[in-house]
């Protein structure tokens, strides 16, 4: 079917419609199939997505991301898209390489996601219940050297 070249949150994305009836469409992003039901009132589009009920899980650390050379040390990323759901940390707080910063939902699992050096929270670029993209700064640290 056709592809559609998508911008979520700044973010551009490709996507591909698998199925469509009129109503009910399967669309493919980033290999991750959404099921997205659409009802047209009096003119507007009323969109419902339903995530996919079965999918591969994946550990954050294995999300087939080896373009790190790019990352700045002191960011922490997310590993994959998904909704955080808290923020551990605030701007100032000292944090060690290792320690859990954010909670992140991705794929149905919380996944902690966790300082990559030792330093001070430079700046918090999320929110709880905001959704981020994979590979989004999510904190900023200035490491201690």
């Amino acid at each position: 079917m056709k592809t559609y070249k998508l911008e979520i949150n700044g973010e551009k994305f490709e996507g591909r419609v698998v199925e469509y009836d009129g109503i009910n469409a399967k669309i493919e992003i980033n290999g991750i199939i959404y099921k997205v039901k659409m009802e047209h009132e009096f003119g507007k589009q009323i969109e419902h997505f339903e995530r996919p009920k079965r999918v591969l899980t994946i550990p954050p650390t294995l999300s087939g991301k080896a373009d790190l050379a790019f990352s700045k040390p002191g960011q922490v990323r997310s590993p994959l898209p998904g909704i955080i759901v808290d923020v551990l940390v605030k701007e100032g707080d000292e944090v060690s390489a290792g320690d859990t910063v954010v909670i992140l939902e991705a794929m149905k699992m919380e996944s902690e996601i966790a300082a990559t050096v030792n330093g001070i929270v430079n700046k918090v670029n999320i929110k709880k219940g905001e959704s981020v993209l994979e590979d989004q700064v999510l904190v900023d640290i200035k490491e201690n050297k």
